[in-house]
């Protein structure tokens, strides 16, 4: 199987410190197919087992439960459709486009090649003006001053309203929306475009053939405008929202040692060793863990990286006022490029 260029397309153009040797990182990037395939059917496997265990023993707090679940499990999928974005998902571009997009990130309303578009940029401009998080995420004004839902450190209370005001259905529509603008906007060609909107078609067509449209309603389009959407909010909270270290060049992110169940319902597939991932986005989610073993074992990285044993440890950071000493990257928040102390 034939491993990754050294060099990543969608490389930070900015510092990084710690840099690995080549072949390190050559060995980390090394895609399997099987991995990719097993993550995919996981997830799917997931959804199902929960609509077919809510439909027979139908209880609304058991609903509210599959709603909490599914939406965990749409996030993940756009987990590894972000791997799909990153050329990461199986090693032929072609077929990491196609089941990247027919399996993972159709689903959820957004395309690999359309979100690449945005995220590559993210990547690469990390905290300045051309970063792809600015349009994807609406963090700036037009005059390029951070917006009052992206200025951070924040109140617990405000904390909350932000997630729950985005939880609260209108957002998820929005994205919804915003999907399929974005297919006609950014579209490959027209062709590429019928058979996208052919796919829908299908989809829907076959629920409605089946008397399922309430189900999907309930069990698709509920769990992604609430959950789903509190999950991606508090995940990019996370990543990139008032990270303190005493050198900015390890404040372009956090990496978050999620417990157990925020691995599965908040941060999936392993999307919380971001460091590692903005550093190194050649690597597959698989691989992260063990890139993480090997940059802890730099002395300058155990110093200065900002590394929290939790979610909750994480977002503690985003209301809390930096450490005596410590100082705040202009990259920090959000991926701005302001100062926001």
């Amino acid at each position: 199987m034939k491993a990754a260029p050294e060099v990543h397309p969608h490389e930070f153009q900015g510092s990084v410190p710690d840099r690995l040797p080549a072949d390190v990182i050559r060995e980390l990037s090394v895609l399997r197919r099987g991995k990719a395939i097993e993550a995919i059917l996981v997830e799917w496997l997931g959804i199902a087992a929960a609509i077919a265990l809510c439909e027979a023993f139908w209880h609304p707090i058991l609903y509210i439960c599959a709603v909490v679940w599914i939406g965990a499990r749409q996030h993940a999928l756009t987990v590894l459709g972000h791997d799909a974005a990153h050329f990461r998902l199986f090693p032929t571009r072609v077929w990491n486009d196609r089941i990247g997009n027919w399996a993972v990130m159709w689903p959820v309303f957004l395309a690999a090649d359309g979100y690449r578009y945005y995220h590559g940029e993210h990547h690469r401009f990390t905290g300045t003006p051309a970063d792809g998080n600015r349009t994807i995420w609406r963090t700036h004004t037009a005059a390029g001053e951070l917006t009052s839902e992206w200025t951070f450190p924040k109140t617990r209370a405000g904390l909350v309203m932000t997630v729950l005001r985005r939880a609260a259905l209108l957002t998820g529509l929005f994205w919804i929306l915003r999907g399929f603008v974005a297919a006609i906007i950014l579209r490959r060609s027209w062709g590429h475009l019928i058979f996208r909107m052919s796919y829908y078609g299908l989809i829907v067509g076959t629920i409605a053939a089946l008397g399922a449209m309430r189900g999907f309603l309930l069990y698709w389009i509920v769990p992604y405008c609430t959950a789903h959407i509190a999950y991606q909010y508090i995940r990019l909270i996370c990543e990139h929202s008032a990270v303190h270290s005493h050198d900015p060049a390890y404040a372009v992110t956090r990496t978050t040692l999620a417990r157990w169940w925020e691995r599965w319902i908040i941060v999936p597939r392993n999307i919380h060793y971001h460091i590692e991932h903005h550093w190194y986005p050649s690597v597959p989610f698989y691989n992260l863990p063990a890139l993480h073993d090997v940059l802890m074992a730099q002395p300058r990285f155990r110093r200065y990286a900002v590394v929290t044993p939790s979610l909750i440890a994480s977002l503690k950071q985003c209301i809390a006022r930096p450490r005596s000493g410590a100082t705040i990257s202009p990259t920090r928040d959000v991926n701005t490029g302001a100062e926001n102390v």
